[in-house]
């Protein structure tokens, strides 16, 4: 058999059993965690071994969507040996368990390539910090729970066509690897000096730093690491950007050391748009496009003349040349030298690095490592971790539609998925599940009844637009809350006018209401004032909880639930009453789990600007209903699901409890005439 070095070309279909699946939510987690294998299989396989993958969007075909797999074998390992390898993983691995992999005769599709008007690369965020001369290449910080749908919803509102490509070349690369290893360790050598000459005095740019290239040195010189090209290529000039945006927004998660990455764009007639669109012929990377901020005498200079401890006395008012703040793009019209190697016979080497003065930068590797200039940090940019880019790289996982299996499934699935499920069901079935600690929140698609403890997670966000069972499902705590003692105590705030609750309220005179602002910080008030009774009473029994304080001193305290709906208009009140509210909430939520006061907060949207993240933070479960956004269901729960469901039937929701796995369940409906029968 002759090695064929042309590129193999799959089409992507999802199989069969992902559409009827019964357990959407564990498939999904399944399909992801065999994604997230997969990369780490092909970090394994082969020097310059690239693996393409790309959705093509073209409203003009059908499907509009198609997603391919592209992969260009190795040039110097010609072997029978190691194609077969290759293609076993991809048909026969687990991957296959999920989606059909289908050969193409040819690749057309990413040959004819006329109709792109502009590239838009991903980079990871490159920062040049003035005066210090420090140079940050953060890393991405994957998002594991990132399935592309969102990115699939943006390009369905598209008009024009579109190919979403991600690129990945294994990184073999001894001599580069030598000098970037290096630097590091001189980077961080020099670090420490300028650390030392500060005398105790914090610096936050130097910690961050610091930090940095700690972790590069930890994880990359022992790693498989890729070179990664991230980009899409569009028709219409305007419609690059939001794609990347959607992806950046859902792929990776900004920390101290993975801050936002930058997007690049370049148009048609721009240097460097078609030596990056030959790549993507070629199923290759490309370095054509690149922010680089580099100004060529400083990037030259060694990190030890760059990176100067502070100076005291006169030599403090000595003069250094500041790397530029601003991007700039220098494209080079013949390739560079490294070392007498001519950058175009290995691709794996950037544009941007160039030799030392005397050509000799690889030579001196052989025997002392000559000063590390800054230049060599730069090939870092391009590189990452099996870790890092796993949240780009995935094959895009089919939306949970409980109505396609519910009609498929039906002697698969629990009945409460098909019939009516009530509040009455759930006394004759689980009675025994409603108790002082606990109340039934569902049942899940695998049939099993879903139990919230407010021993255990003393707090929950409840979300869901309108219509789609969020106040129904509040409802049902109130009553299971009351079933198991009527006597207790439960506030709700309801700035709608309390008309979701006023019956409620007329028929129980445990439950209080109040809809205004004003009166909501007066309430937290009162309620901090009783935590701050009951702990002080816990402190002189000497006891730690509620059931000690009842046990060993017969003292009952009742647990009590605040009720916040529609939080949004906390943010609508004056300024004194916001902050009144706002600190109560904090304070109650971090901590009264032990005096037994618990809060649900509930929004249509509890997105970031509406609920406090301090506040978000000591939130332990959630129940997430229909909602709009892609982006808040992955903020909430891990993943997009949320945004996924059904408009009908109401009352499904993703349950994040205490396993900490999101769940789809069906949850009960309350009648309103309920509360005209007798709790007891």
């Amino acid at each position: 058999m002759t090695y064929q070095s042309d590129p193999i070309c799959f089409e992507i279909y999802p199989q069969r059993t992902i559409q009827d699946n019964s357990r959407p939510t564990e498939l999904r987690k399944n399909l992801l965690q065999t994604q997230q294998q997969l990369i780490s299989s092909i970090s394994r396989l082969g020097t310059n071994l690239t693996i393409s993958l790309r959705y093509i969007y073209d409203p003009n075909q059908s499907p509009k969507l198609k997603t391919y797999l592209l992969i260009a074998r190795p040039h110097n390992t010609h072997t029978e040996e190691h194609s077969e390898q290759i293609l076993s993983l991809l048909t026969k691995g687990k991957l296959s368990q999920f989606f059909t992999l289908t050969p193409q005769p040819n690749l057309t599709p990413f040959q004819n390539l006329d109709w792109v008007q502009v590239i838009g690369k991903i980079l990871k965020h490159e920062e040049l910090i003035a005066p210090q001369n420090y140079y940050l290449p953060h890393l991405f910080e994957a998002n594991q729970t990132n399935d592309m749908s969102a990115v699939c919803e943006v390009l369905h509102r598209l008009d024009s066509k579109l190919i979403l490509e991600i690129t990945l070349q294994t990184y073999h690369n001894p001599n580069q690897k030598s000098l970037w290893v290096n630097a590091i360790n001189q980077m961080l050598a020099q670090l420490e000096k300028v650390n030392a000459s500060t005398s105790g005095i914090k610096d936050n740019i130097l910690s961050v730093t610091s930090a940095l290239y700690q972790k590069y040195q930890q994880s990359y010189p022992n790693s498989d690491l890729f070179q990664y090209s991230i980009k899409a290529l569009a028709e219409n000039r305007a419609d690059a950007f939001p794609v990347l945006d959607t992806l950046i927004n859902h792929a990776i998660k900004e920390t101290a050391h993975g801050k936002r990455c930058r997007i690049i764009q370049i148009s048609k007639d721009k240097p460097g748009f078609s030596e990056s669109l030959q790549a993507t012929k070629n199923v290759d990377i490309s370095s054509a496009i690149e922010w680089e901020g580099w100004h060529k005498n400083n990037s030259e200079m060694s990190i030890s003349q760059a990176i100067q401890p502070q100076k005291k006395g006169l030599a403090k008012f000595g003069h250094s040349v500041p790397f530029p703040d601003k991007p700039s793009f220098n494209h080079q019209s013949q390739p560079p030298m490294i070392g007498g190697i001519n950058s175009e016979q290995n691709p794996n080497l950037p544009q941007l690095y160039n030799a030392v003065s005397d050509g000799s930068g690889l030579a001196k590797l052989s025997s002392t490592p000559s000063p590390s200039r800054m230049v060599d940090l730069k090939p870092l940019h391009r590189l990452a971790t099996v870790q890092e880019i796993s949240g780009f790289f995935r094959i895009a996982v089919p939306k949970v539609d409980t109505n396609t299996f519910l009609e498929g499934n039906a002697n698969q699935i629990p009945q409460e998925f098909i019939e009516v499920f009530t509040i009455e069901k759930v006394l004759r079935k689980y009675r025994e599940k409603i108790t002082e600690d606990t109340y039934v929140v569902g049942i899940a698609e695998d049939g099993k009844v879903c139990i919230s403890d407010f021993s255990k997670i003393p707090h929950r966000i409840i979300a869901g637009e309108t219509g789609s069972g969020k106040t129904n499902f509040v409802t049902s705590v109130i009553y299971q809350f009351l079933y198991a003692n009527p006597s207790r105590q439960i506030y709700i705030v309801d700035f709608q006018a309390g008309l979701h609750y006023q019956f409620i309220v007329d028929q129980q005179p445990t439950v209080q209401m109040v809809t205004q602002n004003q009166d909501c910080a007066k309430l937290l008030q009162e309620l901090w004032n009783e935590h701050e009774k009951r702990r002080q009473e816990m402190l002189t029994n000497r006891v730690r909880n509620l059931n000690d304080l009842k046990e060993k001193h017969g003292i009952i305290k009742d647990r009590i639930l605040l009720i916040i709906d529609e939080a949004f208009y906390i943010k609508m009140a004056e300024r004194d009453v916001k902050k009144t509210i706002e600190t109560h909430l904090n304070n109650l939520a971090a901590q009264s789990r032990v005096t037994g006061i618990h809060i649900i907060y509930c929004s249509q949207t509890p997105t970031s600007d509406i609920i406090d993240s301090q506040t978000s933070n000591n939130m332990g479960e959630k129940v997430i209903f229909r909602i709009n956004s892609s982006t808040d269901s992955n903020r909430l729960l891990g993943e997009a699901t949320a945004a996924s469901l059904p408009v009908e039937p109401k009352g499904r929701a993703i349950y994040k409890g205490l396993d900490g796995q999101p769940k789809l369940v069906v949850t009960p409906y309350v009648p309103d005439d309920i509360w005209e029968n007798s709790l007891i």
